[in-house]
């Protein structure tokens, strides 16, 4: 329990990085790929605007980033991590939600 709480931390970590343009060189690079450009806006750059949304991929993505190790050791099976995989990308992507809009209400009152 404490392992998923500090990889929903962390997940969010990276959301609210992401979403603030604390790594701009990362940011700015993704935002002009022009993938999926709808009403001007890129993919990328709707994506940051919504912590739903890069809370579900900063959540598969801290997920793969903790099992690599376990693939290189020969103790995982890239079919078996997809299914847990998912669901923390979808649990994260809720939590990063959570805490973004409980973090708003704070900064208003």
């Amino acid at each position: 329990m404490t392992n998923v709480l500090i990889m929903l931390l962390a997940s969010y970590g990276l959301t609210f990085g992401l979403m603030n343009d604390k790594v701009k060189f990362l940011t700015d690079l993704l935002k002009k790929i022009p993938l999926f450009v709808e009403g001007g806006n890129t993919f990328f750059e709707r994506m940051f605007g919504c912590p739903y949304c890069t809370g579900f991929h900063t959540g598969w993505a801290i997920y793969l980033f903790l099992e690599i190790p376990v693939w290189v050791s020969g103790g995982g099976d890239a079919v078996e991590t997809a299914v847990p995989a998912l669901a923390f990308a979808l649990a994260s992507s809720t939590a990063c939600y959570a805490l973004d809009v409980l973090i708003q209400w704070f900064e208003r009152e």
